[in-house]
């Protein structure tokens, strides 16, 4: 086998695994619950998925929608679905309505990434400390938002 066609080869199987990642297929499989999310981000590693939970608070910070698991997001169990303002407003056309009412007392899916991460809770950002951290799960488009 030839240099040139290892490297092709290697460059399809990369673009076949990359839209299998980006199709969702894969993290179909297990859905985290945020009791999962919080045991599978100990170590603050990014964790990719499909994650479960009832929306019981949503928080609004800095252009930021949070979609918490717990009435309050001071709540070292919570575990908050972080969406910007524009995937929110996709996601109010794509469910015909008012996304934050919507979704409140319903239980959500969604594809993204958890991470945990220090956040300043008083500002609502998150920044690079380890001594008060949150759990949150990244979503970026608003058609990885599904109601169960």
């Amino acid at each position: 086998m030839t240099v040139r066609n290892a490297l092709f080869s290697l460059t399809l199987l990369t673009a076949l695994i990359g839209q299998t990642a980006c199709s969702g297929d894969w993290v179909l499989e297990k859905k985290l619950t945020p009791a999962d999310t919080l045991r599978e981000t100990s170590n603050r590693t990014v964790v990719p998925g499909t994650f479960v939970m009832t929306v019981k608070s949503v928080n609004v910070f800095n252009k930021m929608v949070f979609l918490n698991s717990e009435d309050t997001y001071l709540d070292r169990a919570n575990v908050a679905v972080q969406i910007t303002s524009s995937v929110a407003y996709n996601a109010d056309i794509r469910f015909g309505g008012d996304f934050r009412n919507m979704v409140l007392n319903k239980k959500i899916l969604v594809i993204g990434s958890a991470m945990k991460v220090g956040a300043d809770l008083e500002q609502g950002i998150i920044v690079n400390t380890k001594g008060d951290e949150r759990t949150y799960i990244f979503v970026s488009r608003a058609s990885n938002i599904f109601f169960e």
